[in-house]
């Protein structure tokens, strides 16, 4: 037993050092411009002097908290004594990142003024032809717009810029900090506080803004560990299908990007390793001569319970697919208790679940509201949580919008539309580019695994079967009713189920083959080699744009552009 443990022990810490190792390698730059210089209305202005005619080739912008900023951009004729517009529209879009502004032109004053009311900028780069720095003369009269020019990249990626939803949540957590207004109000706030914290110790900068995705990304490697263990008995069929979770392309990438999904996918798979152990640990306690006169549960079946509510809690306060999760949970209580609960204990059980699974969770949704910040003032504290639910509901019920990369729920175990977060050019040939997607050799071998499962439920009655299908159902279902846009990141909870349904048929494989763990090791071996066969095109790590052609096997798979 004790053997068992340690080799338990150090498979988790193995996976979990070989997923940290890749997780860290390359997640962004711990440096990016901090100081602002703030446009108002009566500061709308900036006049730069170069000291000489000299030509500028292009701007790059390193934009704050306020997205599409519009300038007009004029040179001054010394000639004439007027100053000419050629460019009277220049957008500045993206937040917390580099945006470059051709300009190809000849000049010694050059005059930005804003057309919006407000701008924050972080820092300006002005290059020449050759490529190189152009500091203006009066300098000095803008410090906060050329003090950090040591941190302008050159060329642009994801290691120095917010990409993908990085400018709604990262930004937000940013403005959480600052109380400042709000931007993104759409999903509940807690994955975006929880953003915020390593903000808060590292910095605004892409390793600040991505440092809590990525250890979440690694908890989810013990995590899956203990459930699969649990699940199985087995440590083989536990580390395999860790494994497949640690080299699983689509978890990689949201453990390296600062959104909230890899958030509320450990809360999903929380809450049903806890309920799970709690029906477990119930079971057993059944089989007891102590179970025909408690009047309660003892702590080692109620604390699971408990443990799986704040799971809730804690997925309810990040997403709203973190209901779609509890009622999961629900269907797997009352399926149960329904068979095994004597009745004496029925009205103390439910004012416990109404504490952990409705109490709970709407206190921690609630006071997550609290660094919120309107554009107007809330009249009370109730009302912010109020009208911000409100606001949440119907923008996800009423959303009307298109987006090339988007997908619905059916084309997601098949993998038939990537995401593309981030592609940007490095040099003639190659490029950086970061995709969300799941590893073929797991997604595409889980179909019929999970359909083997199902199997197994419906046909032969199997219990544990039953619960990996309510698990993976509760989180895939709902979707097959939203009207809204959806991305394949939306199959990220599901996926989670679907390797433990993988895990299931490796078992059954195992046992009843002579061949089986041989199988499974060579199967195992694809996984991993599929998973570095893409890792160039999920990672940004810089790689040859034919290597990206390559690699689409789908027709609807643009990689890398």
């Amino acid at each position: 037993m004790k053997s068992q443990k340690a080799l338990d022990y150090l498979n988790i810490t193995i996976l979990t050092a070989v997923f940290t190792f890749l997780v860290f390698f390359r997640l962004g730059n711990a440096y990016a411009p901090e100081t602002s210089y703030n446009v108002t209305r009566d500061n709308c202005d900036i006049v730069l002097d170069f000291g000489d005619y000299i030509d500028i080739s292009s701007m790059s912008v390193f934009l704050g908290n306020l997205n599409t900023r519009h300038f007009s951009v004029s040179a001054f004729n010394e000639v004439t004594g007027e100053w000419e517009i050629f460019n009277g529209d220049a957008s500045i879009e993206s937040v917390f990142a580099w945006n470059k502004l051709d300009m190809n032109y000849r000049l010694r004053y050059l005059g930005l003024v804003s057309t919006d009311e407000t701008a924050v900028l972080n820092e300006m780069v002005f290059l020449g032809p050759d490529g190189n720095v152009i500091l203006p003369v009066n300098a000095s009269e803008y410090p906060e717009l050329f003090d950090e020019q040591d941190k302008f990249p050159g060329i642009k990626t994801y290691m120095d810029s917010t990409m993908f939803d990085e400018v709604y949540h990262g930004r937000t957590a940013y403005e959480f900090l600052n109380g400042l207004t709000t931007y993104e109000t759409t999903h509940p706030h807690l994955g975006k506080i929880l953003i915020s914290v390593g903000i808060l110790i590292f910095g605004m900068n892409p390793f600040g803004w991505r440092i809590i995705s990525a250890i979440f990304g690694i908890l989810l490697i013990p995590l899956m560990y203990l459930f699969a263990k649990k699940l199985f008995e087995d440590t083989y069929i536990a580390t395999a299908v860790t494994a497949l979770l640690a080299f699983d392309c689509m978890h990689f990438t949201l453990s390296r990007i600062a959104t909230i999904d890899i958030f509320i996918g450990f809360f999903i798979l929380l809450m049903y390793y806890y309920m799970y152990r709690y029906l477990v640990a119930d079971s057993e306690y059944r089989t007891t001569e102590a179970a025909l006169t408690d009047s309660f549960l003892p702590k080692k079946v109620y604390i699971p319970l408990a443990l799986s509510g704040i799971g809730m809690a804690l997925g309810v306060a990040t997403k709203f697919t973190g209901v779609y999760a509890g009622i999961g949970l629900a269907i797997l209580f009352v399926w149960y208790n329904i068979t095994h609960f004597p009745k004496k204990q029925v009205k103390k059980l439910f004012f416990f679940c109404c504490l952990f699974f409705v109490v709970i969770p709407l206190f921690l949704y609630a006071i997550c509201f609290i660094p919120v910040v309107g554009y107007t003032p809330y009249s009370s504290f109730l009302a912010k949580v109020i009208e911000g639910t409100e606001y949440m509901v119907n923008y996800h019920s009423t959303l009307v919008a298109e987006h090339y990369y988007s997908s619905p729920f059916y084309e997601w175990p098949v993998i038939w539309m990537p995401l593309l977060y981030a592609n940007d050019a490095v040099n003639a040939t190659d490029v950086s580019a970061v995709s969300c997607m799941g590893n073929p050799a797991i997604w595409w071998i889980g179909i019929p695994c999970a359909l083997y499962v199902l199997f197994r439920w419906i046909i032969k009655k199997e219990k544990k079967a039953g619960f990996l299908c309510i698990a993976y159902l509760a989180q895939y279902v709902p979707w097959m009713s939203v009207g809204r846009i959806t991305f394949i990141y939306h199959y990220f909870p599901s996926i989670l189920f679907v390797m433990l349904m993988m895990g299931y048929t490796m078992q059954r494989i195992k046992e009843h083959f002579r061949w089986g763990k041989k199988a499974i090791t060579i199967y195992m071996v694809i996984a991993i080699a599929c998973f570095f066969l893409f890792y160039p095109v999920v990672s940004g790590f810089p790689v040859n744009k034919e290597w990206g052609l390559h690699l689409r096997w789908l027709k609807d798979w643009i990689l890398v552009l």
